[in-house]
């Protein structure tokens, strides 16, 4: 090991305390940066792969600088440095696998309408599914004056609102259902 690596790993070492009792210059923060980079990537590529790989190195460090103040000295800075990557690379695993999953249940979804006698089941589902993307005052407005079939009148006094902020309600949250529904051939 040459005399720089040795000094570098010294460094690290006998400056960690120093760098995490307080927020750390932009110089330290880079120096910190260096010396923990290719763990922070290492890890990260070996639980996620490619995938994103620069944008998650740099997302860790961010989560590292933010942290830094908040770090208890109770463990070693690589320890730290180790679990904010390992957390940022399960944390992208499952947004990953959620995204995944939405878009798996989108097309099925969307295959299902062609599928003949369970067309209305799936269209029910799909009402659901799109008055659960309204906002809470259009659903609201939806469920009251559409499916409960009260007079207008009545939703305002039920919601204390006039009339005329339930009609506006009304009429931009059957936008949003027409647009909705209209992506899965449903015409309302």
């Amino acid at each position: 090991m040459s005399k720089l690596k040795a000094s570098n790993i010294l460094f690290d070492f006998n400056r960690e305390r120093e760098l995490t009792a307080a927020p750390p210059s932009a110089e330290e923060f880079g120096q910190l940066y260096s010396l923990h980079q290719a763990l922070v990537r290492s890890v990260i590529y070996q639980i996620t792969g490619l995938e994103a790989l620069d944008d998650l190195v740099q997302e860790t460090f961010i989560r590292i600088w933010k942290g830094m103040a908040s770090f208890r000295h109770e463990a070693k800075i690589t320890s730290w440095i180790y679990r904010v990557s390992v957390n940022q690379a399960l944390d992208h695993i499952r947004s990953a696998n959620r995204r995944q999953e939405f878009a798996d249940a989108d097309a099925q979804e969307k295959s299902a309408l062609d599928a003949g006698p369970e067309k209305l089941v799936t269209n029910r589902d799909l009402v659901t599914k799109a008055l659960l993307k309204l906002s809470e005052d259009h659903r609201t407005v939806i469920v009251l004056a559409l499916l409960h079939e009260l007079p207008l009148a009545e939703v305002a006094d039920v919601l204390g609102v006039s009339e005329g902020t339930v009609k506006s309600r009304l009429h931009y949250a059957k936008a949003d259902l027409r647009k909705f529904l209209g992506e899965y051939g449903v015409k309302i």
